[in-house]
């Protein structure tokens, strides 16, 4: 009975991406313009799959409220791009690496697609979704993310934006029964009295793995190509602006689930010999009608963020390297090579996951370089300090490089996200500085 409520639910993802069916670049880029009654379910489902349920749950079931690290610091990274979303919102552009590609050129714009590929990697949610397959049916977890890769990877490529964001709207509702199936286990669940620094914040991580946490969160959504797509695809900034308030009230509604379902699960089933496993335990404890539909909405929040993801990186290499780079590459070339990037980046995020096989850390992994190359250029053309071009792609070089080579060699015990983003501010400042200097000669 799994197997076939499964197969059912995967036949109906593809079934959408061939409805949504994409037959030009810009489609598959953009899709239909969004209102809100779209862009508020598309844009809640891209942010919160499994990263954020199944492994906030983990982490709160770790480290209890210490794990508000993981959360409060991305709502704030949300209000800081609702206020500067304006000059978003008015650009002519298809991707974030195009948009910032106006401040400091084509070759910038080369670059930070070439790096979208790492935060368009999706292990941590292929990883959850193998997880959650091996728990209720007979597969093993790699076999689960395999054929998770599978179920994620086809609706985009066939159909794009479009099928990306009709997939976020049917996920968002399965995502939100399942949340509310829960509540009367997590509430009947919850513990009298919590276990000693469950219930401070400052508790279970050090200072520096706070900082991680906020640095990392927190750019989120200021630096997501997936958001910025949301937003060039808006009907208007009004609308952009109160769907993603409208976003952060409900993220803020699961992240208080989320916390409440790690502290029952702990209650419920202490010493699990893996932590990621929390809400699957809880899930378990539901009536069999009710825990097929939380099957369903879980792996409805995997594939939301896969979808967005996937199709996020593998447009912007088409649209933002290929076209660049080959002029004359016709536009069906071009919507070619963008459905065989979807596979390229499913196989890696693959290949990742079944290295990683824990969630959170797989998140991090593919947020550090990220953010390290793109936070400080990106700050700078969204407050209209504007650095010159050379200043900028060192930036985003410097910041790369700096943080990769800290985490092979690792002199010292500071993380490379701080090495990394020390190195991007600093080259902007010395290059900018140096063209100041010469200017005045």
């Amino acid at each position: 009975m799994w197997e076939a409520t499964l197969a059912a639910y995967a036949a109906l993802a593809v079934l959408l991406g061939v409805r949504s069916r994409a037959t030009s670049l810009e489609d598959f880029i953009v899709g239909d313009s969004l209102r809100e009654r779209m862009m508020v379910p598309t844009v809640v489902s891209t942010f919160y799959g499994a990263s954020a349920i199944l492994g906030g749950t983990s982490l709160v079931y770790q480290m209890g409220l210490s794990a508000l690290w993981f959360m409060v610091p991305f709502y704030l990274g949300s209000v800081i791009a609702v206020i500067l979303l304006g000059c978003v919102v008015r650009s002519k552009t298809y991707t974030l690496p195009d948009f910032l590609g106006g401040f400091y050129g084509p070759g910038f714009a080369v670059s930070a697609a070439l790096l979208l590929v790492s935060l368009c990697l999706v292990p941590e949610e292929i990883i959850a979704g193998g997880k959650l397959l091996s728990s209720f049916t007979s597969v093993s977890a790699p076999v689960g993310m395999v054929i998770t890769t599978f179920v994620v990877a086809v609706p985009v490529l066939l159909g794009g934006m479009r099928a990306d964001v009709s997939t976020d709207v049917v996920q968002f509702v399965l995502m939100g029964l399942m949340l509310v199936m829960l509540i009367p286990v997590v509430v009947g669940s919850l513990p009298t009295e919590l276990p000693p620094g469950y219930g401070d914040p400052l508790w279970a991580l050090s200072p520096q793995q706070m900082g991680v946490f906020f640095v990392s969160l927190l750019f989120l959504p200021i630096t997501s190509a997936p958001l910025y797509q949301r937003f060039f695809a808006s009907e208007s900034e009004s609308v952009a602006r109160r769907s993603l308030l409208t976003s952060i009230g409900v993220w803020i509604a699961i992240d208080s689930l989320v916390l409440l379902a790690g502290l029952a699960a702990l209650h419920v089933a202490p010493g699990l010999p893996d932590p990621d496993l929390a809400l699957v335990t809880l899930g378990a404890r539901l009536p069999l009608a009710a825990r097929l539909l939380f099957i369903l909405g879980s792996l409805a929040a995997i594939l939301s963020t896969v979808n967005s993801f996937l199709q996020s990186g593998a447009s912007s290499l088409a649209y933002d390297v290929l076209q660049h780079l080959q002029p004359s590459l016709r536009e069906k070339k071009l919507l070619a090579m963008s459905r065989l990037f979807v596979v390229l980046l499913s196989l890696t995020s693959l290949g990742l996951a079944l290295w990683f096989q824990e969630i959170v850390p797989a998140l991090l992994f593919t947020l550090s370089m990220w953010t390290a190359g793109m936070a400080v250029p990106t700050l700078a053309a969204l407050t209209e300090r504007q650095l010159s071009r050379m200043a900028a792609l060192s930036s985003l070089w410097c910041g790369v490089l700096s943080s990769v080579t800290w985490k092979i060699w690792h002199p010292l015990p500071v993380d490379p996200l701080f090495v990394g983003l020390a190195g991007s501010a600093l080259a902007a400042i010395v290059v900018d500085a140096v063209r100041l200097e010469r200017a005045d000669r």
